[in-house]
């Protein structure tokens, strides 16, 4: 067995085709499918399912694939040690956000891990917090900015950077704009503008219409970011439903808190249980060691 049929092996489950895995690890196609197949042949059994037009893992290829990740990520150990004792950290680093963040200290840890390490090979995409969080888990993304509601994401380690109760937003002329609170019965009855299932603000709505018998409600406006929130609340098509900390600064619509104190939505870091050390440094710039739910 040898380091680079392990290496085409992943590239083929993560990118989910012989093509893409071969543009990946640039090599050709065939060579990737030649050294899974002595791979499989040497190992006594068939790891990817081939009869689908996107390849799929067998129940064997299943239960090996988080052995063949943890041996790849315990020689890209030894090689980031090494590097260590020579003042360098380098290595890949896979970054995921929530759709539309807008948390300066993210950009500023990408921003200082690009200058001061740059033999990292440092990429960023974003998603919503259910996918983030499951890819953290999987073992393709290194670190993720996650939000979720309740309980904190289970299987990986996490801190939490705000907790925030869920607020009610509205247009200025809006009948509930100079209210003090709004009670889940109405926010039920309401024209609902939310983010989408997998994302803290909709979880923690979802939970509030359940506790108040509804929920099979349905938002009428589903939009992708934030952004869309305020855009379609302050022109008065409906209520939007955010974090408290999402809609400061907003212009043109008004923050209603609302009566249900489990309502809150916690925005957070998420991380594989080993950070290479290309993940530590990372993590070293986005969470201060002193604080105690960080490390």
């Amino acid at each position: 067995m040898e380091l680079h049929q392990l290496r085409y092996f992943i590239a083929v489950v993560d990118s989910g085709t012989f093509t893409a895995a071969a543009e990946a690890v640039r090599i050709s196609q065939s060579g990737v499918s030649t050294q899974l197949q002595k791979l499989e042949r040497e190992l006594g059994v068939t790891l990817i399912d081939r009869t689908a037009r996107r390849v799929s893992l067998t129940p064997a290829g299943e239960k090996l694939l988080p052995y063949a990740r943890a041996a790849l990520a315990a020689v890209d150990d030894v090689t980031s040690a090494a590097n260590d004792i020579r003042g360098l950290v380098t290595g890949s680093l896979r970054v995921a956000t929530v759709t539309g963040l807008n948390w300066p200290p993210l950009f500023d840890a990408v921003a200082a891990v690009h200058t001061e390490h740059p033999g990292i090979d440092l990429r960023l995409h974003e998603g919503t917090s259910d996918a983030l969080i499951a890819e953290v888990r999987g073992g393709t993304v290194d670190v993720a900015i996650a939000a979720w509601s309740g309980t904190a994401p289970e299987g990986v380690p996490s801190a939490v950077v705000f907790d925030d109760p869920t607020v009610a937003i509205v247009g200025a002329s809006h009948t509930w704009a100079a209210r003090s609170f709004v009670r889940p019965a109405e926010i039920a009855r309401a024209e609902l503008i939310a983010l989408p299932s997998g994302t803290g603000a909709r979880t923690a709505l979802d939970g509030l219409l359940a506790r108040a018998g509804m929920e099979r409600v349905a938002p009428r406006w589903e939009v992708s970011s934030p952004v869309g929130v305020q855009m379609l609340a302050s022109r008065g098509v409906g209520v939007g439903i955010v974090s408290a900390t999402t809609a400061e600064g907003w212009d043109g619509v008004i923050a209603v808190p609302i009566s249900d104190d489990r309502a809150r939505s916690q925005l957070g870091v998420v991380w594989q249980p080993h950070p290479n050390h290309a993940a530590a440094a990372f993590l070293d710039r986005l969470l201060p060691r002193s604080d105690p739910q960080a490390r």
